[in-house]
Protein backbone atom coordinates (compact mmCIF):
# COMPACT_ATOMS: atom_id res chain seq x y z
CA UNK A 1 0.00 0.00 0.00
CA UNK A 2 1.04 3.86 -0.99
CA UNK A 3 1.38 6.13 1.65
CA UNK A 4 -0.78 8.19 0.27
CA UNK A 5 -3.43 5.38 0.23
CA UNK A 6 -3.21 4.67 3.85
CA UNK A 7 -5.40 7.08 6.91
CA UNK A 8 -3.75 10.30 7.83
CA UNK A 9 -3.74 8.38 11.24
CA UNK A 10 -1.54 5.60 10.42
CA UNK A 11 0.85 8.34 8.66
CA UNK A 12 0.99 10.31 11.19
CA UNK A 13 2.02 7.69 13.48
CA UNK A 14 4.73 6.61 10.76
CA UNK A 15 6.02 10.33 11.00
CA UNK A 16 4.88 11.11 7.54
CA UNK A 17 2.56 13.84 8.08
CA UNK A 18 3.16 17.35 9.80
CA UNK A 19 1.26 18.44 12.39
CA UNK A 20 -1.29 20.52 10.37
CA UNK A 21 -1.92 17.51 7.86
CA UNK A 22 -2.47 15.37 12.05
CA UNK A 23 -5.32 17.96 12.83
CA UNK A 24 -7.04 16.81 9.99
CA UNK A 25 -7.30 13.18 11.13
CA UNK A 26 -10.63 13.36 12.74
CA UNK A 27 -11.98 14.23 9.14
CA UNK A 28 -11.00 10.49 7.53
CA UNK A 29 -14.51 10.02 6.59
CA UNK A 30 -14.77 12.77 4.40
CA UNK A 31 -10.91 12.88 2.34
CA UNK A 32 -11.08 12.55 -1.10
CA UNK A 33 -7.51 11.79 -2.63
CA UNK A 34 -8.78 11.15 -6.67
CA UNK A 35 -7.04 14.12 -8.46
CA UNK A 36 -10.10 14.70 -10.93
CA UNK A 37 -12.48 15.18 -8.32
CA UNK A 38 -10.31 17.64 -6.27
CA UNK A 39 -9.62 19.14 -9.76
CA UNK A 40 -13.33 19.77 -9.99
CA UNK A 41 -14.18 20.81 -6.64
CA UNK A 42 -11.10 23.82 -7.32
CA UNK A 43 -12.91 24.29 -10.63
CA UNK A 44 -16.21 24.69 -9.07
CA UNK A 45 -14.59 27.70 -6.09
CA UNK A 46 -13.28 29.00 -9.40
CA UNK A 47 -16.53 29.43 -11.19
CA UNK A 48 -18.49 30.54 -8.30
CA UNK A 49 -15.66 32.88 -7.26
CA UNK A 50 -15.83 31.93 -3.90
CA UNK A 51 -13.72 33.11 -1.15
CA UNK A 52 -11.03 30.89 0.74
CA UNK A 53 -9.24 31.70 3.43
CA UNK A 54 -5.42 31.05 3.82
CA UNK A 55 -4.17 30.08 7.05
CA UNK A 56 -0.43 30.01 7.33
CA UNK A 57 3.02 31.14 9.36
CA UNK A 58 3.88 29.89 13.03
CA UNK A 59 1.41 32.90 14.21
CA UNK A 60 -1.61 31.52 12.28
CA UNK A 61 -1.70 34.59 10.21
CA UNK A 62 -4.64 34.65 7.90
CA UNK A 63 -5.42 35.95 4.47
CA UNK A 64 -8.31 35.89 1.52
CA UNK A 65 -7.79 34.74 -1.92
CA UNK A 66 -9.92 33.00 -4.94
CA UNK A 67 -9.15 30.49 -6.98
CA UNK A 68 -8.75 32.20 -10.74
CA UNK A 69 -7.60 29.04 -12.56
CA UNK A 70 -7.27 25.28 -12.36
CA UNK A 71 -4.88 23.29 -14.68
CA UNK A 72 -5.50 19.31 -14.66
CA UNK A 73 -2.99 18.55 -16.91
CA UNK A 74 -0.26 19.84 -14.80
CA UNK A 75 -2.32 19.24 -11.70
CA UNK A 76 -1.61 23.35 -10.35
CA UNK A 77 -3.85 25.95 -9.91
CA UNK A 78 -3.35 29.69 -9.58
CA UNK A 79 -5.13 32.02 -7.04
CA UNK A 80 -5.09 36.06 -5.89
CA UNK A 81 -2.64 37.77 -4.30
CA UNK A 82 -3.15 39.11 -0.53
CA UNK A 83 -3.92 42.36 0.38
CA UNK A 84 -0.66 43.64 1.23
CA UNK A 85 3.01 43.16 -0.39
CA UNK A 86 4.29 41.61 3.49
CA UNK A 87 1.52 39.58 3.85
CA UNK A 88 2.54 37.99 0.34
CA UNK A 89 6.22 37.26 1.25
CA UNK A 90 5.24 36.08 4.33
CA UNK A 91 3.12 33.57 2.87
CA UNK A 92 5.44 32.96 -0.28
CA UNK A 93 7.90 31.36 2.70
CA UNK A 94 4.92 29.17 4.58
CA UNK A 95 5.74 25.37 3.59
CA UNK A 96 2.69 24.67 4.36
CA UNK A 97 -0.81 26.29 4.14
CA UNK A 98 -4.21 25.66 5.38
CA UNK A 99 -6.86 26.57 2.54
CA UNK A 100 -10.57 26.53 3.51
CA UNK A 101 -14.30 27.57 2.25
CA UNK A 102 -17.73 26.87 1.77
CA UNK A 103 -19.19 25.54 -1.65
CA UNK A 104 -22.61 25.38 -1.74
CA UNK A 105 -22.81 24.62 1.91
CA UNK A 106 -20.37 22.40 2.53
CA UNK A 107 -17.10 23.33 4.08
CA UNK A 108 -14.30 22.62 2.43
CA UNK A 109 -10.69 22.30 3.39
CA UNK A 110 -7.13 21.36 2.40
CA UNK A 111 -3.42 21.42 2.68
CA UNK A 112 -0.59 22.99 0.04
CA UNK A 113 2.74 23.32 0.52
CA UNK A 114 4.81 26.72 -0.63
CA UNK A 115 3.31 28.60 -3.00
CA UNK A 116 5.23 29.89 -6.43
CA UNK A 117 4.62 33.77 -6.98
CA UNK A 118 3.19 34.01 -11.19
CA UNK A 119 1.43 36.45 -13.09
CA UNK A 120 -1.61 35.22 -14.44
CA UNK A 121 -3.65 38.15 -16.83
CA UNK A 122 -0.29 40.42 -16.57
CA UNK A 123 -1.38 40.18 -12.58
CA UNK A 124 0.47 38.93 -9.73
CA UNK A 125 -0.84 35.42 -8.26
CA UNK A 126 0.61 32.55 -6.47
CA UNK A 127 0.37 29.16 -8.05
CA UNK A 128 0.08 25.88 -6.59
CA UNK A 129 0.00 22.06 -6.79
CA UNK A 130 -3.09 20.22 -6.46
CA UNK A 131 -3.33 19.18 -2.86
CA UNK A 132 -2.63 15.21 -2.03
CA UNK A 133 -6.05 15.19 -0.14
CA UNK A 134 -9.45 17.14 -0.07
CA UNK A 135 -12.21 16.98 2.47
CA UNK A 136 -15.55 17.79 1.67
CA UNK A 137 -17.46 18.00 5.47
CA UNK A 138 -20.51 17.37 4.98
CA UNK A 139 -22.76 15.94 7.89
CA UNK A 140 -25.90 14.35 6.85
CA UNK A 141 -26.71 12.64 10.79
CA UNK A 142 -30.30 14.42 11.07
CA UNK A 143 -32.13 17.20 10.01
CA UNK A 144 -30.30 20.90 10.58
CA UNK A 145 -32.06 24.25 11.29
CA UNK A 146 -31.30 27.89 11.42
CA UNK A 147 -31.84 30.03 14.48
CA UNK A 148 -33.17 33.35 14.51
CA UNK A 149 -31.11 35.99 13.22
CA UNK A 150 -32.28 39.23 14.25
CA UNK A 151 -32.35 38.10 18.33
CA UNK A 152 -30.02 35.24 17.83
CA UNK A 153 -29.90 32.61 20.52
CA UNK A 154 -26.35 33.16 22.64
CA UNK A 155 -23.94 30.38 23.43
CA UNK A 156 -20.87 30.73 26.27
CA UNK A 157 -18.31 28.30 26.24
CA UNK A 158 -14.83 27.89 27.98
CA UNK A 159 -11.74 27.83 25.17
CA UNK A 160 -8.54 25.76 26.26
CA UNK A 161 -7.12 29.09 27.36
CA UNK A 162 -9.63 28.68 30.35
CA UNK A 163 -10.66 31.88 28.70
CA UNK A 164 -14.59 32.22 28.73
CA UNK A 165 -16.68 33.56 25.53
CA UNK A 166 -19.84 34.03 23.99
CA UNK A 167 -20.82 32.96 20.64
CA UNK A 168 -24.04 33.42 18.10
CA UNK A 169 -26.16 30.40 17.64
CA UNK A 170 -26.32 30.39 13.91
CA UNK A 171 -28.35 26.39 12.92
CA UNK A 172 -28.36 23.79 15.18
CA UNK A 173 -29.42 19.48 14.73
CA UNK A 174 -29.37 16.64 17.40
CA UNK A 175 -25.40 16.13 16.77
CA UNK A 176 -24.01 19.85 16.63
CA UNK A 177 -24.01 22.88 16.33
CA UNK A 178 -23.01 26.06 14.26
CA UNK A 179 -21.85 29.18 16.02
CA UNK A 180 -20.49 32.28 14.98
CA UNK A 181 -18.21 35.39 16.27
CA UNK A 182 -16.45 38.20 15.37
CA UNK A 183 -13.64 37.89 18.26
CA UNK A 184 -10.13 37.71 16.59
CA UNK A 185 -9.03 35.56 18.68
CA UNK A 186 -11.24 32.48 17.93
CA UNK A 187 -8.95 32.24 14.88
CA UNK A 188 -6.20 30.50 16.84
CA UNK A 189 -8.35 27.47 17.55
CA UNK A 190 -8.44 24.21 15.81
CA UNK A 191 -10.33 21.67 14.22
CA UNK A 192 -10.67 18.85 16.97
CA UNK A 193 -10.26 20.82 20.61
CA UNK A 194 -12.70 21.15 22.49
CA UNK A 195 -15.17 23.66 24.10
CA UNK A 196 -15.87 22.96 27.60
CA UNK A 197 -19.03 23.48 29.92
CA UNK A 198 -20.87 25.67 26.76
CA UNK A 199 -24.22 26.40 27.85
CA UNK A 200 -26.79 27.78 24.97
CA UNK A 201 -29.50 30.05 26.31
CA UNK A 202 -32.76 29.65 23.97
CA UNK A 203 -34.53 32.15 25.81
CA UNK A 204 -38.27 31.00 26.51
CA UNK A 205 -37.11 27.78 25.11
CA UNK A 206 -34.71 26.92 28.16
CA UNK A 207 -31.28 26.70 28.66
CA UNK A 208 -29.10 23.05 27.45
CA UNK A 209 -25.20 22.20 28.37
CA UNK A 210 -22.61 20.22 26.29
CA UNK A 211 -18.43 20.13 25.70
CA UNK A 212 -18.16 20.49 22.00
CA UNK A 213 -15.67 19.46 19.68
CA UNK A 214 -14.76 21.95 16.89
CA UNK A 215 -14.94 19.68 13.28
CA UNK A 216 -14.36 23.21 10.94
CA UNK A 217 -13.72 26.77 11.50
CA UNK A 218 -14.17 29.05 8.62
CA UNK A 219 -13.53 33.14 8.32
CA UNK A 220 -16.12 34.59 5.63
CA UNK A 221 -14.23 38.33 6.15
CA UNK A 222 -10.78 39.37 6.62
CA UNK A 223 -7.66 38.88 8.93
CA UNK A 224 -8.76 42.49 10.68
CA UNK A 225 -12.69 42.58 10.68
CA UNK A 226 -13.36 38.67 11.23
CA UNK A 227 -16.64 37.01 11.41
CA UNK A 228 -15.52 33.37 11.89
CA UNK A 229 -18.00 30.53 11.57
CA UNK A 230 -17.68 27.62 14.15
CA UNK A 231 -18.87 23.56 13.15
CA UNK A 232 -19.10 22.17 16.57
CA UNK A 233 -20.38 18.18 17.38
CA UNK A 234 -22.05 17.77 20.83
CA UNK A 235 -20.28 15.51 23.07
CA UNK A 236 -21.89 15.05 26.58
CA UNK A 237 -25.81 15.89 25.61
CA UNK A 238 -27.45 14.06 27.87
CA UNK A 239 -29.67 11.67 26.08
CA UNK A 240 -32.60 12.97 28.36
CA UNK A 241 -31.95 16.72 26.75
CA UNK A 242 -32.01 14.87 23.16
CA UNK A 243 -35.99 15.48 23.27
CA UNK A 244 -36.00 18.81 24.62
CA UNK A 245 -34.02 19.43 21.58
CA UNK A 246 -35.73 17.84 19.13
CA UNK A 247 -39.27 19.70 20.19
CA UNK A 248 -37.00 23.20 19.97
CA UNK A 249 -35.58 22.03 16.11
CA UNK A 250 -39.34 21.56 15.21
CA UNK A 251 -40.35 24.50 17.20
CA UNK A 252 -38.02 26.22 14.84
CA UNK A 253 -38.58 24.36 11.46
CA UNK A 254 -42.70 25.07 11.78
CA UNK A 255 -42.62 29.12 12.48
CA UNK A 256 -39.62 29.35 9.68
CA UNK A 257 -42.52 27.67 7.70
CA UNK A 258 -45.00 30.33 8.69
CA UNK A 259 -42.85 33.54 7.61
Amino acid sequence: MSKNNLTVEARAELGHVSPLTASLAGLEEFRISYPKTIAHVLRQFARQMDFLNIAFGRHGERTVTRILAVDESSGTFHYDYGATEMENLRLQDSEENLLSGMQSGVHVQFICGRPEPVLYEGLPAFKSQFPESLYRIQRRESFRVETPIANPYICTATLPDSRRVRFEIVDLSLTGIRLRSTDASIGELEIGMTLTGAAFDYRDLGVMESELKITFIHNSQTFSNPIYHLGCRFLTLPKAKEASLQRLITFLELSRNRR
